[in-house]
């Protein structure tokens, strides 16, 4: 007779420890979304957010020349014909990160960049990817709608050669370098990105450019201003952890060539 006591006995202890867990978990979920709130005040910057300003020369494109930028399939810098439509690339890390979804999870912004190009030959070409927490890659997309990319175009004469820079071995699941980790002293391995576009999911039209903050699906930009600012916007689900800013240009630089960048996270309500 005393079994059914203790067969009650022990539901009523799954039970509580059920509940507990349950509290539990709700109590650690609410805990951790006003832990990133409270870091995420406009006083108060993470560091994967803080921006970055570097200046970039002439053989810092270390890739191409080549037509095409990564992705699961190999995209077209440019659906418009520049010259000969080969392309050296580097790719320069934003130390930020745009995110169009939920405030209660992320600071929603955008990311805001400052450009300055001195003796820019032949057209540059702006895009970019973004890695999410799960190791996948996002970029902007060239066709349809909500397509973006960013151009300038300047009038100097063209270099004469480059010295570093090779063609991408692949447009997917291929390690790329920014420029300037070359000479670190614990090896430059450390610093490659790995791009991985999951073939199923696709990754394409989630990262957008707009000169405008409030558009957010951007559009095609084409400029000659040698200095100006644009904005990469977000309109996909999953959080990014990081993003490569793509910059191409159809021409080898001169040697006096130079870009200056400057990124920065724009919190918008």
């Amino acid at each position: 007779m005393k079994a059914p006591d203790t067969f009650k006995k022990r539901i009523g202890i799954a039970f509580a420890v059920l509940v507990i867990f349950a509290g539990g978990m709700f109590a650690l979920q609410i805990a951790g979304e006003e832990w990133i709130k409270g870091i995420s005040p406009d006083t108060i910057t993470p560091l994967f957010d803080a921006g970055m300003k570097e200046t970039f020369s002439w053989d810092d494109f270390n890739y191409g020349p080549q037509q095409w930028r990564p992705f699961k399939e190999p995209l077209n810098i440019s659906n418009t014909p520049y010259g000969d439509n080969e392309w050296y690339l580097m790719f320069v890390k934003a130390n930020a990160t745009p995110y169009g979804g939920n405030p209660a999870l992320h600071r929603r912004g955008n990311v805001r960049v400052n450009y300055s190009f001195t003796s820019l030959a032949g057209t540059a070409a702006f895009h970019v990817i973004g890695f999410d927490a799960t190791a996948k890659c996002r970029t902007n997309g060239q066709d349809s709608y909500g397509a973006s990319s960013y151009f300038v175009t300047g009038t100097s004469v063209a270099g004469s050669g480059y010295t570093f820079s090779t063609p991408m071995t692949s447009w997917n699941n291929v390690a790329v370098l920014p420029p300037g980790e070359y000479n670190t002293d614990e090896g430059p391995e450390s610093f490659y990105y790995f791009i991985h576009f999951d073939p199923l999911s696709g990754g394409v039209g989630s990262l957008h450019f707009t000169d405008h903050p409030e558009m957010l699906k951007g559009g095609f930009i084409e400029t000659d201003e040698q200095s100006g600012q644009f904005y990469i916007t977000h309109t996909g689900g999953s959080l990014l952890e990081d993003v490569l800013l793509v910059v191409c240009v159809n021409e080898v630089q001169p040697e006096d060539f130079r870009l200056d960048i400057e990124t920065s996270f724009v919190r918008r309500d």
